[in-house]
């Protein structure tokens, strides 16, 4: 049967963090509203940015929007380039590939930046499927955009024995809880920017220190299955 990887991105394949927060706050900035402590702002790094203004700065969604389309003129043009691969994820990418499985990237961000980001860093052709955020479809959540992932892979979430086909990685609660609710397999990376604490209390069945340790489960995952 054919296997499925899907990947989160940010947190998960590359290190964002630093043109993300420096997007945030600049468009803060720009608006005269305080900018949060370190710990706060890198809560917004995983969930929908407009979600985050509401809840880690009282904004009005109207507020929230304005802000979002604020830190969209630097991350569109300068953010998204202040990243980095982690470690060895060309290798992990390029063995999940060799090996046959469909691959695919579900990512909260908006789509056009994560195909760029893709092709930044030369890694698009890994990828069967990407699917990101999409305001004017009402795409945002990461539960929403994982569906429409597997949706669009097209591989069955199972095997004639009953056994689970599709893998979800990534490194927030927000990856775990919706891979759990979608029948696949988790896999929480502790390198990112969620806790082990919040993956853990999400149910990740497996976590993972890098992506040589997910590369490690995938292996243990088919010895289980030819059992």
């Amino acid at each position: 049967m054919k296997k499925t990887i899907i990947f989160d991105l940010d947190g998960t394949l590359t290190d964002s963090q630093e043109g993300i927060l420096k997007s945030i706050e600049f468009a803060l900035n720009h608006f005269g509203y305080e900018v949060p402590s370190y710990d706060t702002l890198l809560l917004f790094l995983g969930p929908p940015i407009v979600d985050s203004l509401q809840e880690h700065c009282s904004m009005t969604l109207e507020q929230a929007e304005e802000v979002y389309k604020k830190f969209g003129e630097r991350y569109g043009t300068i953010g998204k380039f202040e990243n980095k691969l982690y470690p060895n994820i060309v290798d992990l990418l390029g063995k999940v590939k060799s090996e046959q499985y469909t691959v695919a990237l579900a990512t909260a961000k908006p789509e056009v930046y994560a195909k760029e980001i893709l092709e930044y860093f030369s890694i698009s052709d890994y990828f069967n499927v990407v699917v990101g955020a999409n305001y004017q479809e009402g795409l945002m959540h990461k539960k929403d955009i994982l569906q429409k992932a597997i949706e669009l892979c097209g591989n069955p979430l199972t095997d004639g024995n009953g056994r689970r086909l599709i893998y979800m990685v990534g490194d927030r609660k927000y990856d775990v809880e919706s891979a759990n609710e979608l029948g696949c397999i988790s896999i929480g990376v502790t390198y990112g920017y969620g806790t082990e604490r919040e993956l853990n209390e999400a149910n990740a069945e497996y976590l993972c220190d890098d992506a040589d340790d997910i590369v490690m489960t995938l292996d243990l995952e088919e010895m289980m299955v030819r059992r």
